[in-house]
């Protein structure tokens, strides 16, 4: 981002409003460009750097999400600002997931506008903050379970839509979790509680930049230090919404070891929740099992092997035992690469 003056794009397919908002970041010393068609704007970011873009999310061929991702492609460092109306708050969640730094609701006031911008080219925008917005957006559109739980699984979709390593992988994750919680002869309501959780534990992929979550290659100590973060990211947006406070303590704690090597608490044993403990043992055998650009996939007896293996160090033994168990009884019902579906899947 430039020291200033600060390089504003404004794209809305209404005039007025592009005008009304021009007027007002000039006085801040902007120097702002509009474009009131969306294919202007397009060419625009192929041809020139903007610190910031302010775009309507709804515009005839071209909206605003595209703008968006199109603007963060071109310019990671480009912030982005959405205009939205009430018709358009089901997008916002997942547009803040796409690299949004924030959204107007109109009709906005003058200084509201301000504020948001200010905050875009000046605030460094700490993760925290960025759940708590993508939290808030979830929690508009409504309070009931079955709304609230769509607006986070669109978040997790939207992850998994970028690498197609990880297509389908928390619905994969969730259906191991709960088969194994179900051998283990766990209560309907604890094993939904999993469900729920293994549906949503990667939600704080949010927070990892595109060029890390996608990378093919190794990554660095510091890019891993993004990927440590994604567990209690995801408690953190989760726990705001108050339908998922026992499932944020979940998706925080999946990443934890028996041995007390993981993160991000490093809690050993029993200390981890048991659903962790499971949707922890649940991610690996996902993890195993699906072909990688940088490996194959293993195979069902070399999966139950590294299950036995790293019992009582990465995993609780009694659920590495019990994963083991019930993955010997219904081989059928296993993901492998080449399959849709597994032929035996539990319905929740």
């Amino acid at each position: 981002m430039t020291n200033g003056p600060y390089r504003v794009l404004i794209v809305d397919d209404e005039p007025a409003v592009c005008a009304l908002i021009q007027d007002e970041l000039r006085r801040e010393g902007l120097h702002c460009t509009v474009a009131t068609a969306p294919e202007y704007a397009i060419r625009l970011l192929d041809g020139k750097t903007f610190d910031l873009v302010i775009t309507d999310i709804c515009m005839p061929r071209i909206g605003g999400m595209d703008i968006l991702v199109y603007a963060r492609r071109k310019s990671p460092n480009c912030r982005v600002v959405l205009i939205t109306g009430q018709g358009t708050r089901d997008l916002v969640a997942q547009a803040l997931f796409l690299g949004a730094f924030d959204y107007l609701e109109k009709p906005f006031e003058a200084g509201e506008l301000l504020a948001v911008v200010l905050r875009a080219l000046h605030d460094e925008a700490t993760l925290p903050a960025l759940a708590g917005r993508a939290a808030a957006a979830m929690e508009f559109q409504g309070q009931a379970a079955r709304v609230s739980l769509d607006s986070v699984l669109a978040l997790v979709r939207a992850v998994e839509a970028k690498d197609a390593n990880t297509r389908r992988h928390s619905e994969q994750v969730a259906h191991y979790a709960t088969s194994i919680a179900r051998a283990m002869g766990l209560l309907t309501r604890p094993i939904e509680s999993i469900r729920i959780a293994a549906l949503l534990h990667d939600v704080g992929k949010i927070g990892i930049p595109d060029h890390i979550l996608t990378k093919a290659g190794p990554l660095t100590v510091e890019e891993f230090q993004h990927i440590y973060r994604h567990p209690a990211l995801g408690a953190e947006i989760l726990g705001t919404i108050g339908l998922f406070k026992a499932e944020s303590l979940l998706v925080r704690h999946h990443h934890e070891r028996w041995d007390g090597g993981g993160y991000p608490d490093g809690l050993a044993g029993e200390e981890s929740p048991l659903g962790a403990r499971i949707i922890q043992v649940a991610d690996c055998i996902d993890a195993m099992l699906m072909e990688r650009t940088y490996k194959k996939g293993y195979s069902v007896e070399k999966m139950l092997s590294e299950l036995a293996r790293c019992a009582g160090a990465q995993f609780d033994p009694k659920l590495a035992a019990a994963a083991t168990a019930w993955g010997q009884s219904h081989p059928e019902a296993l993901f492998l690469p080449g399959k849709t579906a597994p032929a035996y899947k539990e319905v929740a």
